[in-house]
């Protein structure tokens, strides 16, 4: 039997809750706790969150770019400060006090206030091409795999994955695991030659979230090596990390949520 179809009505039964003030009072649920993903919210009116001076592209869908808005909020409430591994996304998201590894779910926790339909893998749903998803998925080799049963995973290593901002990427350790961390990607500015500079938000990263700028590489020489740093002398963002996570560190590949 073939996946159930998610689209545009599913978001007409949204809940109506007018902001995130009444979600967080009255309607916020841990979804990890539901057997199938919860129907998404009503996204963000335009100009109702704070833009930071970003400029997305023109077809960006605003649940799209209030994915990216509310990230940064996240950012800007806890600019690269140390949480405890039991912080307020994991307790939304688990219903517990349990101490784990979050950016995963710090990406669900941005992805279902910002009216993103969440999925899951094997969950028998098939999303919309026009409709803006996340994963629901606490560990980043399932929100890989749920990306790529909806057709919609950009795996860097076998095309020239072009990221653009709203994405996940999905970053591997060479010699190791391909799924061991996943980020938001906030701009993309093309550089030429399959080159692009990202800067991207990413949850507990050492236990924060932190913004990160870096170049990535489309088409690199070396397999498995296509991330580096921004020169010194070309260091046009404000507020970010610009060094490497970790040098053996690449971009496995980029999640299209819309």
């Amino acid at each position: 039997m073939g996946m159930k179809r998610l689209g545009a009505l599913a978001l007409a039964a949204c809940m109506m809750l007018g902001g995130l003030g009444a979600l967080a009072e009255d309607f916020d649920v841990a979804p990890v706790k539901m057997e199938n993903p919860p129907e998404a919210i009503s996204t963000q009116e335009e100009g109702e969150l704070e833009t930071y001076d970003l400029t997305f592209p023109e077809d960006m869908p605003l649940a799209a770019r209030n994915f990216v808005l509310t990230a940064r909020a996240q950012f800007e409430l806890h600019p690269f400060e140390k949480l405890p591994k039991a912080n307020d996304y994991t307790k939304w998201y688990y219903h517990d006090k349990r101490e784990i590894g979050w950016c995963s779910v710090f990406q669900i926790w941005c992805a279902y206030h910002s009216g993103l339909q969440l999925i899951r893998y094997k969950q028998g749903v098939e999303a919309a091409p026009d409709l803006c998803i996340s994963a629901m998925e606490g560990r980043v080799g399932n929100v890989y795999l749920a990306f790529e049963e909806q057709g919609r995973w950009l795996q860097a290593d076998e095309i020239e994955a072009v990221p653009k901002p709203g994405y996940l990427v999905i970053y591997g350790v060479r010699g190791s695991t391909p799924y061991t961390h996943v980020a938001i990607v906030e701009s993309v500015t093309e550089l030429g030659d399959g080159v692009y500079e990202l800067t991207t938000i990413e949850g507990n990263v050492n236990s924060t979230i932190k913004r990160m700028n870096y170049r990535y590489d489309a088409t690199p020489k070396q397999k498995y090596y296509n991330m580096s740093v921004v020169p010194e002398g070309e260091i046009t963002r404000e507020n970010c990390q610009y060094t490497l996570q970790k040098d053996t560190w690449y971009v496995t590949g980029f999640a299209k949520t819309w």
